[in-house]
């Protein structure tokens, strides 16, 4: 098949989509597929590049301290790389997607999208994610922009595909794991001499505010085992420096760093715990590469995150924004290697559900299903010819 990606942020290395999008694409031409790529690309990297939208140096500063830049759509870039395709993938909802979308209308081709941005990351960071009707606005200005003429859209969990139902997107919502990548396994790495006699607690994550590394620097700090626990943080954002200052009243200061796939493999090998407390998470591909290479996780059990499949203990889990019961969780886990170890091929055995070859083997279908159901004046608004929001899950 010739498929064309259309993504805002494809080369941002601290843009979990991008990362995603290069991770099938790069599995896909492994099959023989023909991929194009319509993205922003101010280096000649793709044939389909497209400018970066600009709304103000200020805003433009806010926009890129989040790990993101919206694309300027150029709409004979999109038809050239449109043209000819079999299918074409729209991974976000903002206007170089809703713009391809409409030239797939146009030019009669098969036009599929993904659901990768939960409204409360946009609002979380105004604070305003707990508002619940301006997040349900945002919803609806997706749909409207975009998801009411997809017909076949790609859920990353259960979690999004069951909220997508509740704000009534009425399409078939395919539920298929971003997967991680094969280079995530357990293997034997020889921990740092210079951190041989401390536990390691990882956390891999955007520094923004729905991430939520305050919970874990205040369970550290209540924790029983403060003096021993060494925190590694690794990421990118614009909290950064908040997250440092917090940390700085801890008795053992965390190290931050922006890591390779391969800095991550060893650091999660010779890792102890791995935390991910983020109160909102489409999927959290971060916390499947740290139980792949057989580190335990504990995991934020709240409504938003998608994250919790990943787990499967009640150990693993704890009550969302209580940095108590994550410190209490935290130290069972110290206070028990013997289970450390039994989890630890567990979780290995668990992780290779979300596989990406599997998702492969699933994504490839839906654009299957979505070429041979096509309709080219699909509408979900108009309710004679839409279907109601199906949910195809996959056991994947």
């Amino acid at each position: 098949m010739v498929i064309t990606f259309v993504t805002d942020c494809y080369f941002d290395e601290n843009n979990g989509t991008g990362i995603s999008a290069r991770r099938f694409t790069d599995m896909l031409r492994k099959r023989g597929h023909e991929i194009r790529i319509v993205t922003i690309d101010e280096e000649g990297r793709t044939k389909y590049g497209v400018p970066r939208r600009s709304f103000g140096k200020l805003f433009d500063k806010i926009i890129m301290s989040e790990g993101f830049n919206f694309a300027d759509p150029d709409e004979e870039v999109l038809k050239n790389a449109i043209i000819g395709s079999d299918i074409v993938h729209i991974y976000m909802p903002f206007k170089l997607g809703s713009t391809a979308a409409k030239l797939c209308r146009e030019l009669n081709v098969p036009c599929t999208a993904a659901f990768h941005v939960d409204p409360c990351n946009i609002t979380s960071t105004i604070y305003m994610h707990k508002i619940k009707p301006l997040n349900d606005a945002i919803y609806l200005g997706f749909y409207n922009n975009l998801y009411r003429y997809i017909k076949h859209i790609h859920c990353p969990s259960k979690m999004i595909a069951n909220r997508l139902v509740k704000q009534k997107y009425n399409s078939y919502l395919h539920v298929i794991s971003n997967g991680y990548s094969e280079n995530f396994t357990m293997a034997e790495v020889e921990k740092p001499k210079f951190l041989n006699d401390k536990i390691i607690v990882t956390f891999i994550g955007r520094f923004s505010q729905e991430k939520r590394h305050d919970l874990i620097i205040k369970a550290v700090a209540h924790s029983k085992y403060k003096d021993q626990i060494q925190l590694i943080f690794g990421g990118k954002g614009p909290l950064k420096k908040k997250i440092q200052k917090m940390s700085t009243k801890l008795p053992v200061a965390p190290i931050f760093g922006f890591y390779t796939k391969e800095q991550l493999h060893s650091i999660h090998n010779f890792s102890d715990i791995y935390i991910h407390p983020a109160d909102t998470e489409i999927e959290g591909i971060s916390c499947i590469e740290a139980i792949a290479c057989g580190v335990v996780p504990i995991v934020s059990k709240s409504v938003r995150s998608a994250t919790p499949q990943f787990t499967i203990c009640e150990e693993s889990l704890f009550k969302p924004g209580d940095y108590k019961d994550l410190a209490q969780k935290l130290d069972w886990w110290i206070e028990h290697p013997e289970e450390r170890l039994k989890y630890k091929t567990e979780y290995v055995e668990h992780s290779k559900n979300f596989q990406i070859e599997k998702s492969i083997d699933l994504i490839i279908e839906m654009f299957k299903q979505a070429i041979e159901d096509w309709d080219c004046k699909y509408d979900g608004k108009k309710k004679a010819h839409s279907i109601p929001p199906t949910i195809i899950s996959n056991t994947n």
